[in-house]
């Protein structure tokens, strides 16, 4: 779990979230609930899977020629007065030169990688969130020493992600629970990250 910062007794709101000092390369500070939430910077592991499904979406995008949407890691995303999140990955409206906020309804897709830290956050409270502020879908990446991850992909329905496909070792797929189709293959993605057999 995440340690709450609890400098004071009123609660904390997205004026205050966004005046702080963010570091890219720091401990993320998120807003849930109206309390400042802090979690250490990503482990090794998981930005290189971030790095990897990062690039794996943004090939999607190209092909399917969606220049109008992009996949950014670590940006703050607004979705309530009391709730900001900084999610592993996300895809959003290309913004406008000179934007400098994103909110619920500029994004299209979340991807959170689960850690330790934030097993509970990714698995129930995070997905909680992004849904009741109407982001379409949703990926959770579990991760498991010495062997592929598994991603659990969602789509938003009557207000909770559904389960559209569960992809694991042995079982590439054509994720469609997407702004666009992405293959995702977690063999491979494995073998890139960790850089074991060709990869190919």
């Amino acid at each position: 779990m995440s340690s709450a910062l609890s400098h004071r007794d009123d609660r904390y709101d997205l004026a205050d979230w966004a005046g702080l000092d963010h570091d890219p390369d720091g401990p993320r500070i998120e807003l849930i609930g109206g309390r400042l939430h802090v979690t250490p910077a990503p482990a090794l592991g998981h930005q290189a899977f971030s790095d990897e499904i990062r690039r794996l979406v943004d090939d999607a995008l190209w092909d399917q020629d969606r220049a109008d949407l992009m996949v950014v890691s670590a940006i703050g995303v607004r979705l309530a007065p009391d709730m900001g999140f900084i999610p592993d990955l996300a895809v959003i409206r290309a913004p406008r030169d000179g934007a400098t906020k994103v909110v619920a309804a500029d994004v299209s897709l979340i991807v959170e990688i689960v850690s330790p830290r934030t097993r509970r956050q990714d698995r129930m409270s995070k997905p909680a969130a992004y849904a009741a502020a109407g982001v379409p879908f949703y990926w959770r990446v579990e991760p498991t020493v010495g062997e592929p991850p598994t991603v659990v992909c969602g789509e938003l329905v009557d207000g909770g992600y559904v389960t559209r496909v569960i992809v694991d070792a042995g079982s590439p797929a054509l994720v469609t629970c997407a702004p666009v189709p992405v293959r995702l293959d977690v063999d491979r993605l494995y073998s890139r990250v960790f850089r074991r057999g060709s990869g190919r």
